[in-house]
């Protein structure tokens, strides 16, 4: 079926962000004599993951997230640090790094010929501009729908009433959401009554209520979906 509308998320549904965090933290880290391991990666990719899902639900602030994510993690180690100080440490790495998931930008390109493409994210402003035009990937995007800039963050189906706000003439129909996260962009297309798109590269098994519409383990596969 054919969607002219797509709103794609952009944090590992397009940019490539668990690799582009590590390289990241890889830096900050050997900027602060931290000996970071393997081991201590995956515990900030579940830590960040964790406040993230925090932030969906509404039981923190986005501000809160940054101010303390980095506190947390030190601490876990041993480590006191000035949390805000370090994020803004942290985002000058992060915030240069661009690597994309495989066959993100082919994908847009086949698509914004004959679709309208929007982003819809979570993300911090500054990372998400910042990096979108870092990848080159902006210009393909007519619309760019940020939490921070709406005052509501996805799943919550406010965030969506105010995308159909500005595209008035488009219909739930017409309209695909494409992300990664069961938690947010799945759980707010089904809260608003979109079909969906999960990017399910490790075909995780789903231990969610929510059901995508369609589930891809390859971004191309979007092309055949949309025939």
């Amino acid at each position: 079926m054919d969607y002219p509308i797509l709103l794609f998320d952009i944090d590992n549904t397009l940019l490539d962000t668990h690799a582009n965090e590590k390289n990241a933290l890889i830096k900050l880290c050997a900027q602060r004599q931290f000996p970071l391991t393997a081991a201590g990666i995956d515990y900030y990719h579940a830590l960040n993951e964790r406040l993230w899902n925090q932030f969906e639900r509404q039981e923190i602030t986005r501000q809160t997230l940054l101010d303390h994510r980095f506190q947390l993690f030190f601490a876990h180690f041993g480590v006191a640090v000035d949390g805000p100080a370090t994020q803004d440490q942290f985002g000058t790495f992060f915030h240069r790094e661009f690597q994309l998931v495989p066959h993100a930008e082919v994908l847009l390109k086949q698509l914004a010929a004959h679709h309208q493409l929007c982003i819809i994210s979570n993300g911090t402003k500054a990372k998400q501009t910042a990096q979108m035009h870092g990848a080159n990937l902006d210009h393909y995007f007519e619309h760019v729908f940020l939490s921070e800039d709406l005052g509501y963050r996805k799943p919550d189906p406010r965030f969506f009433d105010d995308i159909r706000q500005t595209l008035p003439n488009a219909t739930d129909r017409q309209m695909l959401v494409i992300g990664d996260s069961l938690t947010a962009d799945i759980a707010g297309a089904n809260q608003s009554h979109l079909d969906s798109v999960w990017f399910n590269p490790t075909r995780l098994p789903n231990q969610t209520a929510y059901v995508p519409t369609y589930e891809i383990q390859d971004l191309l596969e979007i092309t055949t979906l949309l025939q």
